[in-house]
C-alpha cells in the first residue's frame, strides 16, 4: 500500500471531529473520502526536475494530465541512479508510484521481489519493441520493466575531414575498412584517425564490449550464471581495439574517457568517434563547425552499446494506483509520447531544443523528426542487435573490481589480455556463484 501521508492524517482527524459534532452531511463525507485517494501519481526520474531533461519530461507529463482529467494527475520527483537509495525507497513504502530505472537494475529488483510483475498488463505492447530490448526487462518469463527511452552508440565521423582525406564513408563496411579510413585521414589531414577510450573508467567497458560482442564473444552465458569472455574471439577483439585502432587514436587515449573523446572530435583533432546522439547535438550546440555523419555499428560488424531506461512499479503499490500507473505508462510508450522525446531539452543559451535520448519503439521511422534527420534512425535501430554492458546485475561488481581496471592496464601494456580474461573467468564466476547461492 502507498504510505499514509500527513495530509491524510489531518483529513482523518478533521473528519472524526465533524462526525462527533454531528454536523457533516453524507455527501460531504463521501467527497472527503474520495479526495483522500486523489493524491497525484509520483514518477521518480533519474535527473533533477528543474534540469533541461526534467523540464522536457515535464512537458510530456503535462500533456498527459491535460488529456486525462478523469485520471490521477502525475507529478515528477527528482532522482538519480543510486542503487542503495532506490532500494530504500522500494522497501519503505515511499510515495513513489513509478520508477524510471536503468535496465541493469530491473532484473536486480525484480529478482528480489521488489517490483510488480507487469507481464499480463503489457502483452500487446511487446511488438512495439525489438525482442532484445524487451528482454532486458524480463526475468524468469516475468516482465518487470517497460522500455521507455534510451541511447545506442554509433560511429560518428567528420564529413569535412573525410572529404579532405578522400575517404568515402559508403566504403566503410568492416572494422578493417575503418582502420584503412583512419590511416587515410592521418595521411591527408592534420587530424588523428579516431578517438578511443582507455582510462580506468566506466566508458572503457562498454566501448571494448562493442568489439567483444562484434567479434562473436560474450560476457556471460544465456543463463547469466557463467563467465564466457575467456576465449580467442575476445582476445582478437581486444587486440584489434588496442593495437590496430590504437595506432590511429589520439596520443592520450590510454588515459581518456568519453568526455575527452568528445572534446577531440568537436575540436576536429580526430575524424571518428563512438558516441550516442549527444555526440551529434554537441556539434550543433557549438556552432556546427562541420557536418556529422553517422554509421551504424552493425554495418561494420560491431554491436552497439545501449542504455535503455525502463518504467517499473514497486511491488507494494495498491491495486487502484497500479491501474492508474499502468494507464500513464501506456501513454509514455505511445507513438505520440515517444515522438515527443525527440523534441529534446531546451537550451536557453542557444534558444533551441536538442535531443538527449531517443525513443525506443521500433515503428517510428515515419515520424517528422526522422524524416527531417534520417541519420538519427541509425541510433534507434541500434536497439535491434545490441551489446549489453551489464548483462546481469552482478556483472556491475565484476566490471568495477576487475574488468574496467584490467582493461585499462591491458591498454597501457601492464597486463596481458590472456591474464585479464583468465582473472575475469575465475573471479567473475566466484561473484556469480555467490549471487546464485543467495537465491
Amino acid at each position: 500500500m502507498k504510505s499514509w501521508t500527513v495530509k491524510n492524517t489531518m483529513l482523518l482527524l478533521l473528519l472524526m471531529m465533524m462526525l462527533f459534532s454531528g454536523c457533516v452531511p453524507n455527501d460531504y463525507l463521501k467527497g472527503m473520502a474520495e479526495d483522500m485517494n486523489k493524491e497525484p501519481l509520483v514518477m521518480r526520474i533519474t535527473w533533477k526536475t528543474y534540469s533541461g531533461r526534467g523540464e522536457a519530461i515535464q512537458e510530456i507529463v503535462e500533456t498527459y494530465n491535460a488529456m486525462n482529467e478523469n485520471h490521477l494527475k502525475v507529478q515528477l520527483a527528482d532522482g538519480d541512479e543510486d542503487l542503495a537509495v532506490i532500494e530504500t525507497l522500494l522497501n519503505k513504502n515511499s510515495n513513489v508510484d513509478i520508477f524510471v530505472l536503468p535496465y541493469r537494475y530491473i532484473k536486480y529488483f525484480g529478482n528480489h521481489s521488489q517490483l510488480l510483475d507487469l507481464t499480463s498488463e503489457f502483452q500487446a505492447e511487446k511488438d512495439y519493441f525489438y525482442p532484445n530490448l524487451w528482454g532486458l526487462g524480463v526475468i524468469n518469463q516475468k516482465t518487470y520493466g517497460i522500455p521507455w527511452l534510451g541511447h545506442s552508440i554509433c560511429l560518428l565521423y567528420n564529413k569535412t575531414l573525410l572529404q579532405k582525406a578522400g575517404v568515402d564513408p559508403e566504403t566503410i563496411k568492416s572494422v578493417n575498412d575503418l582502420a584503412t579510413a583512419c590511416a587515410k585521414v592521418e595521411e591527408g589531414t592534420e587530424a588523428k584517425g579516431i578517438g578511443l577510450v582507455g582510462a580506468n573508467h566506466n566508458d572503457i567497458s562498454w566501448m571494448v564490449n562493442q568489439f567483444i560482442y562484434g567479434f562473436g564473444s560474450s560476457l556471460v552465458d544465456s543463463n547469466g550464471t557463467t563467465v564466457t569472455i575467456n576465449n580467442g574471439k575476445s582476445i582478437a577483439a581486444i587486440d584489434f581495439y588496442k593495437n590496430t585502432l590504437g595506432k590511429y587514436a589520439q596520443d592520450t587515449w590510454k588515459e581518456d574517457s568519453g568526455v575527452e573523446v568528445m572534446d577531440y572530435f568537436r575540436e576536429q583533432q580526430v575524424a571518428f568517434e563512438f558516441q550516442g546522439v549527444w555526440g551529434v547535438t554537441d556539434i550543433w550546440k557549438n556552432g556546427n563547425p562541420f557536418k556529422v555523419g553517422v554509421i551504424r555499428l552493425d554495418d561494420i560488424g560491431l554491436l552497439p552499446e545501449i542504455g535503455p531506461m525502463m518504467l517499473a512499479l514497486p511491488s507494494n503499490l495498491s491495486p487502484d494506483r497500479k491501474e492508474e500507473a499502468i494507464c500513464f505508462i501506456r501513454y509514455l510508450i505511445s507513438k505520440e509520447a515517444q515522438e515527443n522525446i525527440l523534441k529534446g531539452e531546451y537550451s536557453p543559451e542557444h534558444e533551441a531544443y536538442y535531443p538527449f535520448r531517443i525513443p525506443v519503439r521500433n515503428d517510428l521511422q515515419d515520424s517528422d523528426f526522422f524524416q527531417l534527420y534520417p541519420e538519427f534512425l541509425s541510433f534507434s535501430e541500434g536497439f535491434k542487435s545490441p551489446s549489453i554492458d551489464v548483462p546481469v546485475p552482478q556483472w556491475q561488481k565484476i566490471k568495477d573490481q576487475y574488468y574496467a581496471p584490467g582493461l585499462h592496464r591491458v591498454m597501457k601494456g601492464e597486463l596481458a589480455t590472456e591474464e585479464l580474461l583468465q582473472t575475469m573467468e575465475i573471479e567473475g564466476n566466484k561473484i556469480l556463484s555467490e549471487q546464485e547461492n543467495r537465491r
